[in-house]
């Protein structure tokens, strides 16, 4: 039909095969040895809780999260190059790019701001060769953006891919956040620091538009498992729900909110809360036979028979809230 609507993300290559089911052609392998086994697993490109297995007791978890997912070329070169060519999922704005390989571990890479149901998200494209438009440059839905290549650390031309990304913006505050959390590293990206960019499951987000096209960002977010709730001081400086209105439940003028996290650190409610405390504190955490600390990313710890914010876990909420230290 002339009029249909344009669908609301497409994918970033001609590999379409997340869409047809063909996963092992779709994601881009790992290189895993577990238990004095060998293999190339298709499931290490996807987003989540897919990589570096461990085995406890009679039961195998994986502990690394991986915040995108890594498609796999279709087409290369004559010396085994990547050349598919890259394109914007959505129409948007390029707000930042990469073009120094060694000043991240993404390599080259660059971020487009889009209005998607009338809210800011962020799209990461990273281990690029080549990036071809510029920050400001506004962009269609499809626009070439890039080529794909394999900068970044711990990528080989073999495993070439490009690793996507569907993000939150945390704070805007971040490069004076950083400084004092982060002193022995030098923010090279500003507010689009992969630090600052809270991702959502983008490979499920494209199944779940499959099913049903007008689903919303707000709407599939907030369908994730509750992991972990957290009590925190209202800062000036949080305005992660200035951008995601949609995370707010409750009164607004509290002196304090509850933020309810799922596994991966992402924010999935915001609940204003009369409680007053001075720094952040849990209230609630998902029960598990697992350390904790390997289900969350490090931020939270067991602690005997009750569960703490790791310094780690102290930091990142700090950086959601905007709390300086």
């Amino acid at each position: 039909m002339a009029n249909a609507e344009p669908p609301k993300l497409i994918l970033p290559t001609e590999n379409d095969g997340l869409l047809t089911g063909d996963f092992a052609g779709f994601y881009q392998y790992v290189q895993r040895d577990f238990e004095g086994q060998v293999s190339q697993a298709w499931e290490g490109g996807q987003y989540g809780f897919v990589r570096n297995p461990r085995r406890i007791g009679s039961q195998i978890i994986y502990t690394r999260f991986h915040e995108g997912i890594d498609i796999r070329p279709l087409h290369r070169g004559a010396t085994g190059e990547p050349e598919d060519i890259i394109h914007a999922i959505a129409g948007g704005t390029v707000v930042y790019t990469n073009p120094v390989a060694g000043s991240s571990n993404y390599g080259r890479y660059m971020v487009i701001e889009h209005h998607l149901d009338g809210f800011p998200y962020y799209s990461l494209y990273a281990h690029l060769n080549s990036i071809t438009v510029n920050v400001g440059e506004s962009v269609n839905q499809g626009s070439p953006i890039a080529v794909m290549g394999h900068t970044g650390e711990g990528i080989d031309r073999e495993r070439a891919h490009v690793h996507l990304e569907l993000n939150l913006l945390l704070n805007s505050h971040f490069s004076e956040w950083f400084p004092g959390h982060r002193a022995a590293d030098i923010n090279r990206h500003g507010i689009y620091n992969g630090i600052n960019l809270a991702g959502i499951d983008i490979g499920r987000f494209y199944l779940e538009l499959k099913k049903n096209p007008s689903l919303t960002v707000a709407a599939f977010v907030q369908q994730g498992e509750p992991w972990y709730k957290v009590l925190v001081p209202i800062s000036p400086r949080m305005d992660l729900t200035n951008r995601y209105s949609w995370l707010l439940e409750g009164e607004t003028d509290a002196p304090g909110c509850e933020i309810t996290f799922d596994r991966t650190g992402l924010p999935l409610k915001v609940r204003g809360s009369s409680d007053h405390v001075t720094q952040p504190t849990l209230t609630w955490v998902h029960s598990s036979p697992f350390p904790q600390h390997l289900l969350t990313r490090g931020l939270i710890r067991n602690h005997g028979s009750e569960y703490v914010l790791s310094q780690e876990g102290t930091q990142y909420i700090g950086l959601v809230c905007g709390l300086q230290r």
